[in-house]
């Protein structure tokens, strides 16, 4: 019994680490918008243009959250794999389902396919580049579609492998050109154009919810983790010494 409680506190202690980092993690995307300062596409050019006209271009950075409209940079955009819609970037991922113990669905990524070209984010005339590679993204799921699996197998020789997979899952996310995005990160000068990327100790942010928005949702997601956090920690502890106890 001693056994049964000690694995039960390292599972609850293990789930109190990972709902602390996402604490952690939501906690500083929320610190990182509260400090960017908020400005329009056209201001931040406005603002490249002067420190390079009067400084130089490696002096300027300036940690910002702009709202702009997504259009492709030098290539054309690309079509999705599970829509075919054209976009600027995508994520796609398909997912094995199989049942496991007690009839619990249980999932294995099978295949995952991501484009993170850079793109344009423009506004009254203006435009910035933006590289979302490596980038925090907070895109809604545009399409998801489960396939029902036949439970097929595998023969070899005189025996079958059966295949437990009852179904597989293919989810995709993606920026279209044309619609509304929110970047929060550190804008530079490249060239002649400002470009937003993510870089070591400067995360990079992208979001269809307004800076607003963001910040509230982030701030939310940090309390509700950090809350789970307290209460998986508490539980790991109870655990434990009835452990030690018994």
């Amino acid at each position: 019994m001693d056994l049964v409680f000690l694995a039960f506190a390292g599972i609850l202690g293990w789930l109190a680490w990972t709902s602390f980092r996402e604490a952690r993690d939501g906690h500083a995307r929320w610190t990182r918008g509260l400090a960017a300062t908020p400005v329009t596409v056209a201001e931040l050019v406005a603002m490249a243009g002067s420190v390079r006209d009067e400084l130089d271009a490696p002096a300027f950075r300036q940690v910002v959250s702009l709202s702009g409209t997504v259009e492709p940079l030098d290539d054309e955009a690309r079509p999705a794999p599970l829509t075919g819609v054209d976009s600027v970037w995508f994520r796609f991922v398909e997912e094995a389902l199989s049942r496991g113990r007690d009839d619990r669905e249980e999932r294995q990524v099978v295949a995952e396919q991501r484009r993170e070209r850079p793109f344009r984010l423009t506004d009254g005339g203006a435009e910035v580049v933006v590289d979302p590679r490596d980038a925090h993204t907070e895109i809604p799921v545009a399409e998801r579609r489960r396939v029902t699996d036949d439970g097929g197998g595998r023969e070899f020789g005189l025996f079958r492998l059966v295949d437990p997979t009852v179904a597989r899952e293919r989810t995709e996310w993606r920026i279209e050109p044309g619609s509304r995005l929110t970047v929060v990160g550190q804008a530079r000068l490249s060239g002649d154009r400002v470009r937003l990327s993510a870089a070591a100790g400067h995360p990079l942010t992208l979001t269809v919810a307004e800076r607003g928005d963001h910040l509230e949702r982030s701030r939310s997601r940090s309390g509700a983790a950090m809350r789970r956090a307290v209460a998986f920690g508490c539980g790991a502890v109870v655990a434990l010494l009835v452990a030690v106890l018994s």
